[in-house]
């Protein structure tokens, strides 16, 4: 015995590599967690070696280099125990390629990378869909409220037949109606919005009513009496007055009242 340290086994009695390594580190007093932190090699690993599992492994050359580092750690004879080894190997890796030994162990781990990009690609368009869809849904918002404001698209997808009846009467502007209008009413007044307004109009002494208007509508006002109107934009509306254009009545957000028939000028509101 040499500084202390126990003398090499001999291996007349071992069959396998795994059972001279574990004879040799068992009579030096080590775990197999010991090893494994002297060596850097996994403890299922030195494990798997002492009991003559070599499924863990990719390639004879790899087990090779293990026992060799796991021999000296133990303070076993290398040259033994790798002829230990080699009468073992071929039982240890029959009809198996390193290949098939790799895909065995990473089979799992590269079905995980692909589902993993599945997911990150579902996600992705997943995510571009709903932007699309939403810009699509604030467009198609956008262009309904035009259509509104316009007087082209109705509350209901079907208008009724009076609405339809309305809408003809209003938009057809012949000479006959006129005619018939100015009979039956003192005052028709008519109205052409080019630039949002709100309107507020008393007709024959009844309540005042109030609305917002928008480019591109047309509004009528009848009164058999007298009519009074006042526009919150002059300049956003053209007037007819009885058949005949007054164009519009003041300027850009300027506030004007004006009565109907006219008893004086139009008055700006301060």
């Amino acid at each position: 015995m040499e500084n202390g340290t126990p003398p090499i086994i001999t291996v007349t009695k071992y069959e396998t590599v795994g059972e001279y390594l574990r004879a040799n580190r068992k009579h030096l007093g080590l775990k197999s967690d010991e090893v494994s932190r002297i060596t850097k090699i996994s403890a299922a690993y030195i494990e798997a070696i002492e009991y003559g599992d070599f499924s863990l492994f990719s390639s004879p050359q790899l087990l090779k280099g293990y026992v060799k580092l796991i021999a000296k750690t133990v303070k076993a004879d290398e040259k033994t125990a790798i002829s230990l080894l080699e009468s073992g190997l071929k039982e240890g890796f029959k009809d198996k390629r390193i290949e098939d030994i790799v895909g065995a162990r990473f089979k799992e781990e590269i079905q995980k990378s692909r589902d993993f990009r599945k997911k990150i690609l579902i996600i992705f368009f997943g995510g571009i869909l709903i932007i699309i869809l939403s810009y699509a849904s604030i467009k198609l918002y956008d262009y309904i409220k035009i259509l509104q404001a316009q007087g082209i698209y109705a509350s209901s997808s079907r208008p009724s037949v009076a609405a339809s009846k309305k809408n003809v009467a209003e938009k057809s502007g012949n000479a006959i109606n006129n005619v018939t209008l100015k009979k039956d009413y003192a005052a028709v007044l008519k109205g052409k919005v080019v630039r949002r307004t709100w309107v507020a109009v008393k007709i024959d002494g009844g309540r005042i009513k109030t609305s917002m208007l928008y480019a591109g509508e047309s509004k009528v006002w009848k009164a058999k009496k007298k009519l009074r109107i006042k526009i919150g934009n002059a300049g956003g509306i053209i007037l007819n007055y009885n058949g005949k254009a007054l164009g519009k009545p003041g300027g850009e957000k300027q506030v004007v009242t004006l009565n109907f028939p006219p008893k004086h000028k139009a008055e700006g509101n301060k």
